[in-house]
């Protein structure tokens, strides 16, 4: 929990407005952003040597720190990039080391998994990991109200001021980020299931895709996985060139709010996935999330409330969908045969999200390149190549809920009554948000009665 408070000083130094500015100043092209999108899923191409090799030999703890130590310390030399190339070269070193960078990321990743799931006790998982997200979430906001001030005023002394800040953040996420690995050499390695030196590389991975359920959640996440992959860096473009909003408001629409909703609702999500169930979880938030890429259509400087209101549904829905997904691998993953690794399931999710993820980075390159200045007009909204964007993602969205209908989980409960209880979640708090106030002046009131009554 602590490694993560520190480590959430590496993922929001690293993202957002500040590598997107970077990338913008080393001159990135178009088809480059939809580059950047795919890449990070690309590297999970790398998590099944990785799988294999823990499954086979162990070694969990060394392996994970010494990758960890290199994925984040990637970001040192990443900052460096401006004065280290030549202007010409410079956006495509930042495109070779985020490719390094993120492969090495996502190697640890199936190793996290299979330690999480022989660390963490499966009644509790749900509230767990949403406590950590929450925890990581409130740095989150710290960093983004500091970076957004921090980028302002430095764009207003030129490009190179910066240029420097931006490289100063990076630097000093990558710092963060390795810390945060290093505290895990104080975490033991419980293993269950002991290394299997006969461990067949074709029969680990065979043996996840005979389960037919699996396969109808590899259909959900695949298809999910390209509807939204291209949406961050479009977005971001679409906030800076079309909107033509600052980097704080771009930083509050884009990483701010969604911050404070996920603190909010993450601990309701992770309580209904432990309430009612995986499937139910997947179904409601699904839905959810349709409208979150079209509101973007609908954001602009002027205008800016309805549209950005169905991002705000869909943001708050988010949490649903990756607690109950990670619920589900770590299920699987605890249901493995003996002849099988749990992490193999993780590692055929990763690797089919990975190829659905860089078709989509792709595919959102491309159409960015081929529609590069087309323009249309209708009703006072102007769409360009970006809402060709959110309107492909919002369909492939809705697509992808006919994966779950037959989409088997054992845990009791219906799509209707995790909304009631979602809804009956979401009313009390606002309640006590509106009321919190006057019984902070309430209490107030009687202290001071009380002070006074003592100096009678």
């Amino acid at each position: 929990m602590v490694a993560w408070v520190i480590g959430a000083g590496w993922m929001y130094l690293t993202t957002g407005a500040v590598f997107t500015r970077f990338a913008k100043l080393l001159d990135m092209p178009k088809f480059g952003f939809g580059l950047l999108a795919a890449i990070p899923f690309a590297g999970a191409l790398a998590q099944l040597p990785v799988s294999y090799i823990i499954t086979r030999y162990g070694h969990r703890k060394p392996l994970f720190i010494t990758l960890g130590l290199i994925h984040r310390g990637l970001w040192l030399v990443i900052a460096g990039i401006p004065w280290l190339l030549p202007a010409g070269w410079q956006w495509q070193g930042l495109i070779l080391l985020f490719i390094l960078t993120s492969m090495t990321g996502q190697m640890v990743t199936p190793i996290w998994v299979s330690w999480m799931a022989d660390l963490v006790p499966s009644r509790i998982r749900g509230r767990y990991f949403s406590r950590r997200s929450q925890l990581g979430q409130m740095i989150g906001v710290i960093i983004t109200l500091l970076m957004g001030f921090a980028l302002d005023r430095a764009e207003i002394r030129g490009s190179q001021m910066l240029l420097q800040v931006v490289a100063l953040a990076l630097a000093l996420g990558a710092v963060y980020g390795m810390i945060d690995f290093l505290f895990f050499l104080k975490v033991p390695d419980i293993q269950r299931v002991e290394p299997n030196p006969a461990t067949n590389l074709w029969q680990m991975v065979r043996e996840p895709l005979h389960d037919r359920n699996f396969r109808r959640f590899l259909g959900y996440t695949a298809t999910l996985t390209f509807g939204i992959g291209f949406v961050g860096q479009f977005a971001w473009l679409y906030i800076f060139d079309i909107a033509g909003l600052s980097n704080a408001q771009a930083n509050a629409m884009l990483v701010l709010i969604p911050l404070i909703l996920m603190m909010i609702f993450t601990p309701i999500w992770g309580r209904i996935v432990d309430r009612f169930g995986r499937k139910s979880t997947l179904v409601l938030a699904g839905i959810l999330v349709i409208p979150g890429s079209l509101g973007w259509i609908f954001v602009s400087r002027e205008n800016w409330l309805w549209g950005y209101s169905a991002i705000v549904i869909a943001t708050a829905a988010w949490p649903g969908i990756e607690i109950a997904n990670f619920n589900v691998l770590l299920g699987m993953s605890d249901q493995a045969g003996p002849r099988s690794s749990g992490s193999a399931y993780v590692v055929v999710n990763s690797t089919l999200t990975a190829i659905a993820g860089i078709l989509s980075g792709l595919f959102g390159g491309a159409v960015a390149q081929t529609l590069d200045d087309w323009k249309f007009s209708f009703a006072g909204i102007t769409l360009t190549y970006h809402g060709v964007l959110f309107i492909i993602s919002t369909l492939i969205r809705t697509a992808g809920l006919f994966w779950l209908v037959r989409f088997e989980d054992r845990q009791a409960g219906t799509p209707r009554a995790a909304l009631r209880y979602l809804g009956t979640n979401l009313y009390s708090n606002l309640q006590q948000a509106v009321f919190i106030p006057g019984r902070l002046f309430q209490q107030l009131s009687r202290w001071t009665y009380q002070i006074n009554k003592r100096r009678r």
